[in-house]
């Protein structure tokens, strides 16, 4: 199985993280690979980003195909040209979003997302496309945004806070973090929440939920629905 990690953002400076962080979490005979983009934006934090770089995502997914891969995880939150590009290809096309939402409706009643600045609107908007907005108990918007995620310790900080607070003020069962600029901090959150309040709460990775949920509809046979997504040829001038 040969999957790619589509970074959606012009610069490499997520590339190796993102991949050293998954690569323990997928399966053997299954082989990964980054990519990002070579043009738009270097960030996502708004919805001018995701409209900026959707078309730019949508070649790389085309590409991705013509090279022979099997699936593509883009490291967005869903919304950045994995929906479009679900109609130009055959084979899997998820982000982040779903894969870790529905992990945590698997483990949960409600959960909760802890995301970057100026984010948390477009989190609940996902929840109303998707449908779940039922489960979703509060999106929390830490002060920091793609950028500013360097200072691990106050990283953590913010993190312990911001989920105690959707835990005890809004009754989320679980969490997940709203950006994929979060890398490996779903143990130590998880681990540092049982040790306050004597209580297992799952938290979810998305980058590692994503791409073994990508796994399993590759190893099964699965892709987007046609009848959802119904292939289509562009009409390009």
């Amino acid at each position: 199985m040969k999957l790619l990690i589509l970074v959606p953002v012009n610069t490499q400076a997520f590339n190796d993280s993102i991949l050293g962080h998954v690569l323990p979490a997928v399966g053997e005979g299954t082989t990964v690979s980054v990519r990002n983009l070579d043009a738009g934006t270097r960030c996502i934090e708004s919805r001018a980003d995701l409209a900026i770089n959707a078309s730019h995502v949508i070649r790389a997914v085309q590409q991705a195909e013509a090279d022979g891969f099997d699936g593509v995880f883009v490291t967005d939150m869903d919304m950045c040209g994995v929906e479009a590009s679900r109609q130009l290809v055959s084979i899997p096309v998820i982000g982040g979003y779903r894969a870790s939402a529905y992990t945590a409706m698997m483990l949960s009643q409600r959960f909760a997302i802890l995301t970057i600045a100026n984010a948390d609107d477009m989190q609940r908007e996902h929840a109303r496309m998707f449908g779940i907005d039922n489960n979703l108990a509060t999106v929390l918007a830490l002060p920091l945004g793609v950028y500013d995620l360097t200072d691990e310790a106050e990283i953590r900080q913010l993190l312990v806070e911001y989920a105690l607070k959707a835990i005890r003020e809004h009754g989320a069962e679980a969490i997940t973090f709203g950006c994929t600029g979060f890398v490996a901090y779903a143990d130590f959150l998880s681990d540092a929440l049982q040790e306050i309040l004597g209580s297992y709460i799952p938290v979810m990775d998305p980058n590692r939920c994503a791409i073994n949920y990508l796994e399993l509809l590759v190893r099964n046979r699965l892709s987007q629905s046609q009848k959802t997504y119904p292939l289509v040829l562009p009409n390009l001038a």
